[in-house]
């Protein structure tokens, strides 16, 4: 009786095929996020060159006659030069976004083909999946870093922009003085 439900046992199941389609996604999602990423920082980069050609007409000063307020109109060429500080930032901080960085190591197809030819679909995922794993962790802390340098870059461009405002608003406000 014992061989009997010995020789009917069913293999092992396992969840390999789920786990590697999963793990095939979240790399597919992870890759997905560093291109949309990376677009940004080199969106960033475009503004605020822009940005920069359009700085130079900003006001340096305001024009008043009275001479007591005359200190306050080199403020305007002060803001002018923060202004140019901080698209200088969000362009070094975007720029620094986009220099290579290891990620998303893999198994060589060459080293499957060699040391597991011969094995199971179930065991070459099996492997292929660990890797995948370690890949993730890799790409997601990349992806991670970038989205704080986007982050940076845009705050850095967004003073630029208030600041840009301000001196606008009191060059004008001064020569109506």
């Amino acid at each position: 009786m014992e061989n009997s439900s010995e020789q009917t046992k069913e293999p092992e199941h396992t969840n390999i095929q789920l786990i590697y389609s999963y793990t095939e996604y979240r790399l597919k999602l992870a890759n997905d996020s560093i291109n949309a990423l990376n677009t940004k920082l080199g969106s960033i980069i475009a503004f605020s060159g822009v940005s920069i050609g359009l700085s130079i007409n900003l006001p340096n000063k305001a024009f008043t006659i009275n001479p007591s307020v005359q200190y306050i109109c080199y403020s305007c060429f002060i803001i002018k030069i923060i202004v140019c500080i901080l698209l200088i930032t969000a362009i070094v901080i975007s720029l620094n976004g986009f220099t290579p960085k290891e990620g998303g190591g893999m198994t060589p197809p060459s080293l499957l083909m060699k040391e597991n030819y011969y094995d199971s679909d179930e065991d070459c995922r099996l492997i292929i999946t660990k890797t995948w794993i370690e890949a993730l962790k890799e790409l997601e802390s990349l992806r991670d870093n970038k989205a704080k340098q986007v982050k940076m870059a845009i705050l850095a461009l967004g003073g630029a922009a208030i600041s840009a405002a301000s001196s606008v608003i009191l060059a004008s406000v001064l020569s109506i003085i």
